[in-house]
């Protein structure tokens, strides 16, 4: 029963620090793809990144702690997934 306590929450957030790997590596895929198409495809997120952050860091106190936990919150998954795992095993 032990094991399935932290079981569970520990895969739920390796799969959720997994998921901002792999959102990680999209929109690094997705920025190089803009870089090279751009003139073509009008395909830019590196562009909508810096809008996305620049609005949010406008706002004030709230903007800011957005703009630390969207990244951050995949490095928080990891750290708990870590802590979970040494006493699962």
């Amino acid at each position: 029963m032990k094991k399935f306590l932290i079981g569970v929450p520990m895969y739920l957030f390796g799969a959720n620090a997994l998921l901002g790997y792999v959102t990680l590596m999209l929109l690094f895929v997705g920025i190089l793809i803009g870089l090279l198409f751009n003139s073509i495809a009008e395909f830019a997120i590196l562009q909508n990144i810096i809008f996305l952050y620049d609005y949010l860091l406008r706002n004030g106190v709230v903007g800011w702690i957005v703009a630390i936990w969207i990244p951050g919150q995949y490095l928080l998954s990891y750290a708990i997934y870590n802590f979970l795992k040494e006493y699962y095993y």
